[in-house]
């Protein structure tokens, strides 16, 4: 792996993924301070209640800096999946999206301010379905950690094909601070987060997620690509706010 730090200058270009599925990280919706306002930065409107999607996550929360979800939705052809706690300073959590071929199915762990409902939104054509649960956090996670040590990062994947489906286990090093946190001088930690993740199969596009500061310290990742075989390449890289960008890869096995 290699890592490279770009000068300030060049920050806008190097958090611009270089893939078919390119988007730009969307500042509005996930800047939004209120539910609804980053819903409609992402143009999400008439959403419908489905059972088709499934939230998992736990009932009762001990520490909201780490609470792991896993979201499905069993919609054909979703192509997008949105991630909401709709009580943290900035509700959107994640917006995930998917190329034919990759399931509509992924497992991360993320940041609660406090009992709140957890909210999935699937994005199929113009169309958006919808599914909640509530979370019930015993002790803040949306602070943040003291981290003022030197950032060093490293990344850790797994690809095992299981039943013509390919398994991809993903964890980053990296702070992941909100920007609200401070430390021991009393001086607040900027935020360092970071913002995409990009996913290929032998070179083409299988998943693009944009973040949060709400995806929780040394991000992981689980996402599913059906019609890889034994020997393929998964590439993984990702981006974050400050300009720094990293990459690995690693054949698929059992």
């Amino acid at each position: 792996m290699q890592r490279r730090r770009f000068l300030q200058s060049l920050l806008g270009l190097c958090l611009v993924p270089l893939n078919a599925l390119a988007a730009a990280w969307n500042k509005a919706a996930f800047e939004a301070t209120h539910l609804q306002q980053a819903a409609e930065g992402l143009t999400i409107a008439n959403e419908q209640p489905s059972n088709d999607i499934t939230l998992i996550a736990p009932d009762r929360a001990e520490n909201g800096a780490v609470v792991q979800v896993e979201i499905v939705s069993n919609i054909p052809n979703t192509e997008a999946l949105a991630l909401f706690v709709a009580e943290n300073p900035t509700p959107l959590i994640a917006n995930v999206m998917l190329s034919p071929g990759t399931q509509a199915r992924l497992v991360t762990r993320i940041k609660m301010a406090q009992t709140s409902q957890v909210k999935v939104v699937a994005k199929v054509g113009n169309q958006y379905f919808t599914h909640s649960k509530q979370v019930v956090v015993l002790e803040d996670g949306c602070g943040g950690s003291d981290t003022d040590a030197k950032f060093e990062s490293s990344m850790k994947m797994r690809a095992k094909l299981v039943n013509d489906v390919t398994e991809v286990k993903v964890i980053i090093v990296h702070p992941m601070t909100t920007g609200r946190a401070k430390n021991s001088a009393g001086q607040l930690i900027p935020a360092h987060f970071i913002q995409t993740v990009d996913a290929t199969l032998n070179g083409k596009p299988v998943l693009e997620a944009h973040c949060s500061t709400a995806i929780s310290k040394n991000p992981y990742f689980t996402f599913y690509i059906a019609g890889a075989k034994l020997g393929d390449t998964v590439m993984v890289k990702w981006q974050d706010n400050m300009g720094y960008t990293d990459q690995s890869d690693i054949k698929v096995s059992i």
